[in-house]
C-alpha cells in the first residue's frame, strides 16, 4: 500500500483533500471517465477512507489518506494528459508521413526531369553530329556568286601605225 508520511502530507500542499476533490470532480467527466476509471476509483476510495478516519478522530491517518487520494487523482490527471499527448503525436506522425510521401514524389519528379534533360541533350548532340557541316548555315561569299567586273578595252598609246 502507498502511504505517505506526515512530512509528505505537509509537502503536498495546503489542503490535499481539497486538491484531490477538485481533481476528482474535474476528471469524473464523461469524456475522461473511461480512461481514468481505475485511478479515479482508487482516489474516491482513499477519500472515503480519509473521511471515515477523520470521523473516528484519527487525523494523522486522515491526512495521509487525503494525500493518497491526491496522488491517485494526479495519476488520473497524468493519464489524461498522456492520452492527449499521444493523440497529438499520432496526428504529427500522420503529417510527417504525408510530408515524406510528398518529398519522395517531388524527388522522383526532379529525377525524371533531370533524366529528360539529359536525354534531350544527348539527342541534340547526336543530331548536331549527324547533320552535314553546311546545312542550316548561310553560304559564305562563293566565287561563283560574284559577277564579273565590266572592263573597257584599253587602247594602246600612240594608236595604230600604218
Amino acid at each position: 500500500a502507498i502511504f505517505a508520511s506526515a512530512g509528505t502530507a505537509r509537502a503536498a500542499g495546503p489542503d490535499p483533500a481539497a486538491q484531490a476533490q477538485r481533481l476528482v470532480t474535474q476528471l469524473d467527466a464523461p469524456t475522461t471517465r473511461a480512461l481514468v476509471a481505475e485511478p479515479l476509483s482508487k482516489a474516491k476510495a482513499a477519500q472515503e477512507r480519509a473521511k471515515n478516519a477523520r470521523a473516528s478522530g484519527d487525523l494523522h491517518h486522515a491526512t495521509e489518506l487525503d494525500v493518497l487520494a491526491l496522488t491517485w487523482a494526479e495519476v488520473a490527471s497524468d493519464l489524461v494528459r498522456t492520452a492527449a499527448a499521444e493523440k497529438k503525436l499520432a496526428e504529427v506522425q500522420k503529417q510527417v508521413g504525408e510530408l515524406e510521401q510528398k518529398a519522395a514524389r517531388s524527388q522522383a519528379l526532379i529525377e525524371q526531369t533531370i533524366a529528360r534533360r539529359g536525354r534531350a541533350e544527348q539527342n541534340l548532340t547526336s543530331f548536331e553530329a549527324s547533320k552535314p557541316p553546311n546545312v542550316g548555315k548561310p553560304a559564305a561569299n562563293k566565287a561563283s556568286d560574284k559577277k564579273p567586273a565590266l572592263t573597257k578595252p584599253v587602247k594602246g598609246k600612240g594608236g595604230d601605225k600604218k
